[in-house]
């Protein structure tokens, strides 16, 4: 299990380099027994970064939503701030990728990333080769901004991608004056994850948090209660029930 995050400003953070020219992170957070975890990365093609040259799938969840910049999987479908996608284990996908300029985007994998590539992939959009499609399916939303956003109270929330058997997911939330993300001290049943994209909000741990920041908390955690003090955007993450 992933031990908590309660507070933790990025933007504080220096950037790792794992090895390959142009590419940077940020480990928020991770499990080490099973390789599950959040991260935020930088590339830099103008220093020799190159994506996937091929099609390819791994045998666990990936999910990113972009920060900065833009990035391609199919050089068709561009991804931009706020832009997201979710790649159930076993999809195809990066049959011409593409990142022409430096971009960040966070990075949610359900188990050490592995990849497997596809020489002659049977069609150019993303397919699953798994026996069975996956309850929680493939999602690409590359304007989210623009979509169907359902009034909640003191937010707006857009729905990213949701498993409808476990009910984990994620989605984006433009919260109000007065949005609270639940009652401080309650006990979590399942992990949820926050990370600021815009505005501020306060917690009861006394920590301000402002763009850049995140949280993650564990089931079995007390939740520490965020309340919006101004107009804010999250990218908000819940774990499945019941775990």
């Amino acid at each position: 299990m992933r031990d908590p995050v309660p507070f933790l400003d990025t933007n504080a953070m220096p950037w790792a380099k794992p090895g390959p020219p142009g590419i940077y992170s940020k480990l928020l957070s991770r499990d080490p027994e099973t390789g599950e975890r959040t991260a935020l990365n930088r590339l830099q093609p103008e220093e020799g970064m190159n994506p996937p040259g091929a099609a390819h799938y791994h045998h666990t969840t990936e999910e990113l939503l972009i920060v900065k910049g833009r990035m391609s999987f199919d050089s068709q479908v561009w991804l931009t701030p706020q832009s997201y996608c979710f790649h159930p284990p076993e999809t195809v996908h990066g049959f011409k990728s593409a990142v022409p300029e430096e971009s960040w985007f966070l990075s949610r994998v359900g188990q050490e990333l592995d990849f497997n590539f596809v020489e002659e992939p049977v069609q150019l959009s993303p397919y699953y080769v798994c026996s069975e499609p996956p309850a929680r399916g493939v999602v690409y939303h590359a304007e989210p901004a623009v979509g169907v956003w359902e009034e909640i109270e003191n937010a707006q929330r857009f729905v990213l991608s949701l498993d409808p058997d476990t009910g984990e997911g994620s989605v984006l939330l433009r919260t109000k004056p007065g949005w609270t993300s639940g009652a401080d001290g309650e006990a979590l049943t399942r992990f949820e994850e926050v990370f600021v994209l815009e505005g501020a909000l306060s917690c009861t741990d006394e920590n301000a948090y402002t763009d850049g920041c995140y949280n993650f908390n564990p089931p079995g955690a007390q939740r520490r209660s965020l309340t919006c003090t101004d107009a804010a955007l999250l990218y908000f993450t819940v774990g499945p029930e019941d775990t």
